[in-house]
């Protein structure tokens, strides 16, 4: 009976143990998993030309595996525009983007932090403006009208964009369709009418979102 009671004794000395070294393995193994969130300390931007110019500063930053730029317009809806590779450095960290393609008015900037863990966090949202439409105090002409082998048009642009440019017939059917580059300020630009009949069309010339459009009626005569 005696013999027993030890045995029992030191299997209960044994567990205490085991379970002592255990906690003290799982304790150091929550310290080294545990990682400090990272800090946005800042996030904005500017507009330069048709630019938009974006500047965060993270800081300790050491568990971060990228960041998704996200980008709105004024109908709504953001989409990812770009990713940016975490550095990851326990300092101060400066990071840019810029986005040379920005949607007509108002433009909405977030960015979501994706962790190496999988965490995401969002920033504040920066508002950036781009008014680089056509002028829209400014008529298109065209020239000469009724035209032959050429028709000629006259715009106004705030800024360097691509234009498409379109001749549609009375039935409302699309015969003539390019791109065109648009430069800041005054443009006259041309398209050839070879292969169009004669009759009466319409020249319409509309920036990229769709947001600004300039329709004229002309005629193709031989």
């Amino acid at each position: 009976m005696k013999q027993t009671t030890t045995i029992i004794r030191f299997a209960f000395v044994l567990a205490t143990l085991f379970a002592g070294v255990d906690s003290a393995v799982a304790q150091t193994t929550s310290n080294k998993n545990g990682v400090t969130p990272a800090l946005l300390l800042s996030f904005d931007g500017q507009v330069n030309n048709t630019t938009a110019q974006l500047n965060w500063v993270m800081e300790n930053e050491t568990n971060c595996k990228w960041f998704v730029i996200e980008r709105a317009g004024e109908t709504g809806g953001y989409d990812s525009i770009s990713v940016v590779d975490g550095i990851n450095n326990n300092n101060m960290t400066t990071y840019n983007f810029a986005d040379g393609h920005m949607l007509s008015g108002n433009n909405y900037y977030r960015l979501r932090q994706v962790d190496l863990d999988g965490v995401v966090r969002y920033s504040k949202v920066v508002t950036l403006s781009n008014n680089t439409d056509l002028s829209a105090s400014t008529k298109m002409s065209v020239y000469p009208n009724p035209a032959a082998a050429t028709l000629n048009y006259s715009v106004s642009s705030a800024a360097p964009q691509q234009v498409i440019v379109q001749v549609y017939n009375l039935a409302g059917v699309v015969c003539y369709t390019s791109q065109q580059q648009l430069y800041a300020g005054s443009n006259q630009q041309s398209i050839a009418l070879s292969g169009l009949k004669n009759g009466n069309y319409f020249l319409k010339v509309t920036n990229r979102e769709g947001s600004t459009q300039f329709v004229q009626p002309f005629v193709k005569m031989m």
